[in-house]
């Protein structure tokens, strides 16, 4: 069964198979059950996009190696920490039981008076173990909650502006409905990779108007961008204009850098490329 963001799951004999663009694993002991697509619906609308990080599973428990993990975990970005991990039961029916969210959400959760019993992990860590029936409720608060304290390794961002370009690609993922695509446009990926094999280039976000099929490259740069962003971009669509994928819609890009020079825009516009400058906390407004 297909998901958003390259998430494909299907059933195996040891359990389900994980599947996210080039990357997969085997979740031992789960089924593709309705309990399962219920949770897998839920994390992505509350914009838990990514169900394999960079680094896990490790790669020694990756298909096609049999070993996988007993759990399905879900993340904002491909880069930072998990936000919930879950086993499922080990009695064959395919459900669920409680859900451990990540700790650095506390102040955040306590502050929606969400129910749930906090445990203490043996190194000092503090994390949210859920039961069942609270799962689905506690995950939709996610999409509200400020996901930088598993960005930066503390409980906010200190310093005003974006510090890196990760910060802007998911500003532009969590705050979607703010962006001038959004009307046309509905995200298919973040991180999407251009090419095969295990290190390929990755687009920054990748979308696609439903009505028309066209598809929409966008290249995130922060602080000035430079002439190399924009063939940057002019690589990328000729690249993934040769793959059968993408043989129906026309392919366009934008960049989104914080500065985008004259030369740039000049640049971009000569090129068919639309050019948007970010400012913080967030906003978009066309240069080019």
């Amino acid at each position: 069964m297909q998901f958003e963001n390259g998430i494909e799951l299907s059933d195996v004999d040891e359990g389900l198979l994980v599947s996210q663009f080039d990357d997969a694993y085997i979740a031992r002991g789960w089924r593709l059950t309705a309990p399962t697509i219920e949770l897998v619906e839920t994390a992505l609308a509350s914009g838990l996009r990514w169900m394999i990080r960079k680094g896990h599973p490790q790669p020694h428990a990756r298909w096609p190696s049999r070993k996988g993990r007993v759990y399905l975990a879900f993340s904002p970005t491909r880069e930072n920490q998990w936000s919930l991990a879950i086993d499922t039961y080990r009695d064959g029916r395919g459900d669920y039981g409680v859900g451990v969210f990540n700790g650095k959400y506390h102040e955040q959760f306590l502050e929606h008076q969400v129910p749930f019993e906090f445990e203490k992990r043996n190194r000092g860590a503090g994390h949210m173990v859920v039961a069942r029936e609270h799962i689905l409720p506690t995950l939709k608060l996610l999409g509200d909650l400020d996901h930088n304290v598993l960005f930066l390794g503390r409980d906010s961002q200190t310093a005003d502006g974006f510090q890196t370009e990760y910060d802007i690609q998911r500003a532009i993922l969590f705050e979607w409905k703010k962006t001038p695509f959004s009307e046309r446009h509905r995200i298919i990926g973040d991180e999407f990779p251009v090419d095969p094999g295990v290190n390929p280039r990755r687009i920054d976000v990748l979308a696609r108007d439903m009505a028309s099929g066209d598809w929409l490259v966008i290249e995130v740069k922060r602080a000035e961008a430079k002439i190399a962003a924009v063939q940057q971009i002019e690589d990328y669509l000729g690249t993934i204009g040769r793959r059968d994928d993408f043989a129906y819609g026309k392919l366009t890009g934008a960049l989104v850098a914080e500065r985008v020079p004259p030369a740039v825009r000049h640049y971009a516009a000569s090129q068919g490329i639309e050019a948007y400058e970010a400012s913080y906390p967030f906003a978009l407004r066309q240069v080019a």
